[in-house]
């Protein structure tokens, strides 16, 4: 296990620390965990009474290096739903480019054609999101820095109800070619 982490959280509205009538209350924990390429997230919240719970298991994320004089990459993880409720990818983060966009892969004719998905990628309970090459992936767009075949990028994955999620995923000039899982990245 390379890394492990308890991110808590708890707030009061001022109405219910005051013990005021009408009182709304937050309560919410995170847990992060890292091992053998795979990050887990669970987070439980309760928010006046409404309960709920989510769980995510991120895997093989990879970044496509740089090529030649191209400004973009791409970037791609596997996001299996293991909580109880549904969850959304709403964004993406990294310092190596002036823009991060979520993008989907479909045929016009003989041609591939590549378009934003603003409003992000629902992932279901139980079922798994696929970001990977010829399909929907992470569009890294007028990169500052040039991800190179070895290196590690830094990823914040944006959820709607687990939150932000930070990855470090290992950059390959054959992104997820036959590998299942990461090793010693």
């Amino acid at each position: 296990m390379r890394k492990f982490f308890i991110l808590s959280l708890a707030a009061l509205s001022l109405g219910a620390l005051a013990g005021c009538d009408g009182g709304h209350s937050t309560a919410e924990v995170k847990t992060e965990t890292e091992s053998h390429g795979v990050t887990t997230v669970k987070t439980k919240s309760d928010v006046d009474g409404v309960k709920t719970e989510s769980g995510l298991e991120l895997s093989h994320y990879a970044v496509r290096a740089a090529l030649g004089q191209n400004p973009n990459t791409g970037g791609y993880v596997t996001v299996k739903n293991i909580g109880k409720d549904d969850d959304r990818l709403v964004s993406v983060a990294c310092d190596c480019a002036e823009k991060v966009e979520l993008h989907t892969m479909k045929m016009d004719g003989d041609k591939m054609m590549m378009s934003p998905v603003p409003e992000g990628f629902e992932v279901k309970a139980g079922q798994t999101l696929e970001l990977k090459p010829g399909g929907n992936h992470i569009m890294l767009m007028g990169l500052k820095t040039r991800p190179a075949d070895g290196e590690t990028l830094s990823l914040t994955l944006n959820f709607a109800k687990a939150g932000a999620v930070k990855i470090e995923a290992p950059v390959s000039n054959a992104p997820l070619s036959g590998a299942t899982e990461h090793s010693g990245h």
